[in-house]
């Protein structure tokens, strides 16, 4: 049984459907469908359902795919461990995070770290992070500073919430939803859209947001990063929706930023490591450092019950 076979039925259960899972693994819909049959065959059951819309496990397969999580989490486990050993051993740190998380979060971060240790090397994967549900923290990164990933990666991986954010709308300021002060979703769906791609398949929250709501958009300009979505909307392209973390050191001047309606667009951003990182003392400092940091602006706090310092994390020493 191949590793890839598991990691093929679990992207089509979750995404339901062989056409999108065939997007988030990179392959193509007839090697997504080999991938499912090899898997049948092997193991004399039928684990998809083709007949409904969209495509759902079989009772066998629901069974199946819980053990298949496991095998694959752990497999991912191992991966991330030896990994971040190897990186460690090397004096260099892998970290992987979104561009505006880099900008915003990590020059406090880097700036302690880079004081405690001065001849660290830092790699900071700014391009990877949309890839980290795939392959977890299995290509030499200590730690990543995300998005919430639901579910983890890989079992083992330890995560700890570091804030909260909204996202917030941003018009040109003579657009007839500047005075407005907050937009509906259902209105939200209906304009040309300005968003940030945030998962492999190019999709962005809002595009989730919207189809679990039963409404879906196409919009008009996807970014690499939101950071390009001010001066678009500026320019009256459309309406941008961009994270706050994102949105606040950017120039808002001829724009007009608005709420949407019931603050159904949010996110929490996570740290992410294995407990092997807790072996070093290299990889100790950067989690103090990591949990320890400041806010960056456009952060809320992690809601009350949930908040957390370095000190409640234990160490492995």
């Amino acid at each position: 049984m191949e590793l890839d076979w598991l990691e093929t039925f679990l992207a089509v259960v979750d995404r339901g459907g062989f056409t999108a899972a065939a997007h988030q693994v990179h392959r193509s819909q007839s090697r997504v469908s080999a991938h499912i049959a090899s898997l049948e065959r092997h193991l004399g059951v039928r684990l998809i359902d083709r007949d409904r819309r969209p495509a759902v496990p079989t009772p066998a397969g629901e069974v199946f795919a819980r053990h298949a999580r496991e095998i694959v989490g752990g497999v991912g486990s191992a991966r991330a461990a030896v990994a971040a050993l190897r990186g460690l051993e090397q004096r260099s740190l892998g970290l992987i995070t979104t561009p505006c998380v880099a900008a915003a979060f990590f020059p406090g971060v880097l700036g302690r770290l880079s004081t405690e240790r001065p001849g660290l090397r830092v790699d900071l994967l700014e391009n990877e992070w949309r890839e980290v549900e795939r392959h977890a923290l299995a290509d030499g990164a200590a730690m990543a500073v995300l998005p919430r990933l639901e579910p983890l990666p890989a079992s083992g991986l330890q995560e700890f919430p570091l804030w909260t954010e909204t996202f917030h709308i941003v018009v040109a300021a003579d657009h007839e939803l500047a005075g407005d002060g907050q937009v509906a979703l259902e209105r939200l769906a209906n304009e040309p859209l300005l968003v940030s791609r945030a998962f492999a398949d190019g999709e962005s929250e809002l595009q989730r947001v919207l189809s679990r709501h039963g409404m879906a958009a196409q919009p008009r300009v996807v970014a690499d990063t939101p950071q390009a979505l001010v001066p678009l909307a500026r320019a009256g392209v459309g309406v941008a929706v961009l994270n706050g973390v994102a949105l606040a050191p950017l120039d808002r001047t001829g724009v007009a930023v608005l709420d949407l309606d019931g603050g159904e667009l949010c996110r929490a951003v996570s740290a992410y490591w294995d407990d092997v990182l807790l072996d070093t003392d290299i990889g100790r400092r950067l989690h103090r450092a990591v949990l320890d940091a400041p806010l960056p602006a456009g952060a809320d706090l992690v809601p009350r019950g949930t908040e957390h310092t370095a000190a409640d994390v234990p160490s492995r020493r």
